[in-house]
């Protein structure tokens, strides 16, 4: 099965990590060398760390040794014992306090590239949903901001080699197209593998500017560039057509589940989106994950709905209830009189 573009430059990088260390301990490739390598080490990581690693290593062993080694290796990965340790929670948002706060210290002195570079992408981030890896082959034609999705793979994900998005030519702002430009200028051609890590400690040190002044909390001091994108979902979501896959067709996903499971929720969303998907783009969108996502709103819904019946039952049945009036009423009061 082919592999994104991306994902394979990954995939080789950890396979030749892993050689070199099975070349420092004077052991040949094999499917039992690279598992002592990998488990060895004693390194707890994340189950999607691990999840990685698999994929790679078994991928990285059938291209240079043989499918079969790959299985062997997949079996005894399997029955490893492996360190894992709890992931950590992102916000998946970016509230615009924190979105200011943080364009403040990336834009202040002392003035640097990288920093640029990251107050852009979060401004234009959060205009267009791009992937930080995305900008180095995304084009601007016209209006139209044609981007190569990074993990498109044919009938497995991603809804076709490139998606559209037309620049809303009266909801967008002069910061946000000068910031688009900017970063398209900035990354054109660039790997971001390569250039990435710089931007990131860019952005890194300024956060810990924001926590050093206590300026963010614990949970904003691990906003990402990424978070960008989850925005990005969240208003989309209130702003587009959800159900008709505009949501799905904007951020390149082949199912519109993805952004509804794993995005940006749209309790979250903060304003309209400036640009839209071409139709092409969303008639891309697996017309049975549009299903889906209608029954999964809808039960959502009515899951809500309940909530707040029941909620209002358990009020009133804790309001005081009307004092009964003992003894025979007196009948010589007329009729509506407050005594």
């Amino acid at each position: 099965m082919a592999l994104a573009v991306r994902t394979e430059r990954a995939y080789r990088r950890a396979g030749a990590r892993f050689d070199r260390m099975l070349a420092g301990l004077n052991a040949p490739p094999s499917a039992a060398g690279y598992v002592l390598v990998l488990t060895g080490r004693k390194t707890a990581l994340t189950k999607a760390s691990w999840r990685f690693l698999r994929a790679a290593i078994k991928w990285w062993i059938a291209l240079t040794i043989s499918i079969a080694e790959a299985e062997h290796f997949a079996r005894l990965f399997a029955a490893a014992h492996l360190a894992v340790k709890k992931a950590r929670k992102h916000p998946k948002r970016l509230p615009k306090p924190l979105l200011t706060a943080l364009l403040e210290t990336l834009q202040s002195r002392p003035y640097g590239r990288n920093k640029a570079i990251a107050a852009d992408m979060l401004i234009a981030g959060t205009a267009t949903g791009l992937r930080p890896c995305e900008w180095s082959r995304a084009r601007l034609t016209g209006d139209t901001l044609v981007v190569t999705n990074a993990k498109y793979r044919p009938g497995v994900s991603g809804n076709g080699p490139v998606r559209s998005l037309v620049l809303q030519q009266d909801v967008i702002t002069a910061d946000q197209r000068g910031a688009i430009n900017r970063v398209l200028a900035a990354l054109r051609g660039s790997q971001w593998e390569k250039i990435g890590g710089n931007i990131r400690r860019a952005f890194n040190t300024a956060k810990e500017r924001l926590k050093t002044a206590r300026r963010i909390t614990r949970m904003e001091h691990r906003t990402r560039l990424y978070e960008a994108r989850h925005q990005f979902s969240a208003d989309a979501k209130m702003t587009l057509d959800y159900l008709g896959g505009e949501v799905a067709g904007a951020m390149g996903h082949r199912a519109a589940m993805t952004a509804h499971t794993a995005y940006g929720n749209r309790r979250e969303a903060r304003g309209t989106l400036p640009v839209k998907p071409t139709v092409d783009s969303v008639e891309r969108v697996e017309p049975k994950s549009l299903q889906k996502l209608a029954q999964s709103l809808a039960k959502a819904s009515s899951h809500v709905r309940g909530v707040q019946l029941r909620d209002v039952a358990s009020n009133a049945s804790q309001l005081p209830q009307k004092r009964r009036v003992s003894g025979p009423v007196n009948s010589s009061r007329p009729a509506g009189s407050n005594g």
